[in-house]
C-alpha cells in the first residue's frame, strides 16, 4: 500500500500545481475578501462597483439597500471586455455618471446638474433608464453601420490608389522604352542628357507615388483604428451590460466621427498624376544645339473616387426614452 501511494502521490502534486497555476493566471480576486486579507476567486463582477465578488460576498452585496440593484455579470463575460475602456465618470467633475439630459443628449453626474443643467430638470432621467435596450438602439446600429461603411470606403480608396500606381508604372515603362528607342539614334554626346532625364523621371515618379503612399499609409492606420473600435463594439454588444454599451456607443460614435472626418478631409483633394514626355522635334538633326533630351511632365487629374456615406453620423442616442425623472431643486 505504501508503494502504491508513493507512485500516485507525485502525479497528483504535478496536476495540482498546474491547476493552481492556470487558476491564478485566469482568476479575478474577490474584492471584499481581499480587503479582509482572504484570498478567494470572484464568481461575478459588479459593473457598478468595478469589483469582483465571490458567491458569498455577492449575496451580501445584493442584501444591502444601497447596492441591491447593482448589475452583475459572469467573470467570463467580464474577461471578454475588461480591456475595452468605457468612461463611467464625468470628465469635468470626476464623479460617477448617474443621470442623462435628454435636452442636451448627454450623460451627466450629480455635480453637472446644478452647474449646467439646472434648467433641464424636466429633461433629466436616470442614466440606467436611458441605457435600457442600448444593444438594440439605432445609435449602436448606426455606429456599426458607420464602422463597416468607413472600412469599405478605406478599402476602395486603397484599391483606387493601387490602380493609379499601376497606371503610373505602365507610363514609366512606356517612357523608358521611348527614351531607349530614341537614344539608339543619338551619339555618345547625349549620354549625360539621358542620365539627367532618367533621374528626372525617377525623381518625378518617386515624388508622385510617395504622395499616393502617404495617403495609403494614413488610410491603413485609420482602418486599424476603425477595426479596433469595431472589435470593441462587438465585444461590448455580446458581453457588456446595457450601461456600458450605452456609454461606449456615445464615446465611440465621437471617435468614429472624427476618423471619418479625417478621411473625408484627406481624400477631398486627391489627385491622379499622369507622366508624359515630349521629344524634341529637331533632336535627330540638331544634336549640337539640343540642351535637353526631353522633358518630363506631370498633369494632375482629380480622382474619380468619392467617399460614400449612405447615412449621416449622429452623435445622439436614438432609442426611445421614458418620461422624465423629476429632481427636486
Amino acid at each position: 500500500m505504501s508503494t502504491l501511494t508513493g507512485c500516485v502521490l507525485p502525479f497528483i502534486q504535478v496536476r495540482d500545481h498546474r491547476s493552481i497555476y492556470l487558476e491564478m493566471a485566469s482568476s479575478v480576486p474577490c474584492g471584499p475578501c481581499g480587503h479582509d486579507s482572504i484570498k478567494k476567486n470572484a464568481e461575478k463582477w459588479c459593473t457598478d462597483c468595478s469589483e469582483g465578488f465571490c458567491n458569498v460576498c455577492e449575496k451580501a452585496h445584493r442584501a444591502m439597500k444601497m447596492s441591491r440593484y447593482h448589475n452583475f455579470i459572469q467573470i467570463g463575460d467580464y474577461r471578454e471586455i475588461e480591456n475595452v475602456k468605457v468612461c463611467l465618470e464625468c470628465k469635468e467633475h470626476g464623479s460617477k455618471l448617474e443621470m442623462y439630459c435628454k435636452l442636451h443628449e448627454m450623460p451627466i453626474c450629480l455635480a453637472c446638474f446644478p452647474a449646467k443643467h439646472k434648467s433641464c430638470s424636466d429633461a433629466i432621467i436616470p442614466l440606467a433608464e436611458a441605457a435600457k435596450n442600448a444593444k438594440a438602439s439605432t445609435s449602436l446600429a448606426d455606429l456599426e453601420h458607420t464602422i463597416n461603411n468607413t472600412i469599405g470606403n478605406i478599402r476602395e480608396c486603397v484599391k483606387d490608389r493601387e490602380a493609379a500606381t499601376e497606371k503610373m508604372e505602365t507610363q514609366e515603362i512606356r517612357i523608358k522604352k521611348l527614351i531607349s528607342i530614341t537614344r539608339q539614334n543619338i551619339n555618345d554626346r547625349l549620354d549625360d542628357l539621358e542620365r539627367k532625364l532618367l533621374n528626372d523621371l525617377s525623381t518625378t515618379y518617386s515624388s508622385c507615388t510617395s504622395k499616393y503612399q502617404k495617403l495609403t499609409n494614413k488610410l491603413n492606420t485609420i482602418e486599424k483604428v476603425i477595426k479596433r473600435v469595431k472589435e470593441e463594439t462587438s465585444q461590448l454588444k455580446r458581453f457588456a451590460p446595457d450601461l456600458h454599451v450605452f456609454l461606449n456607443t456615445h464615446q465611440m460614435n465621437i471617435e468614429i466621427h472624427n476618423e471619418v472626418k479625417a478621411i473625408q478631409e484627406a481624400i477631398s483633394s486627391i489627385d491622379n498624376y499622369n507622366i508624359e514626355i515630349e521629344i524634341h522635334q529637331g533632336i535627330t538633326s540638331l544634336l549640337k544645339d539640343v540642351d535637353c533630351f526631353a522633358q518630363i511632365k506631370v498633369t494632375k487629374v482629380p480622382s474619380a473616387f468619392h467617399f460614400k456615406m449612405q447615412r449621416l453620423i449622429k452623435l445622439n442616442y436614438q432609442h426611445k426614452l421614458e418620461e422624465p425623472f423629476i429632481i427636486q431643486a
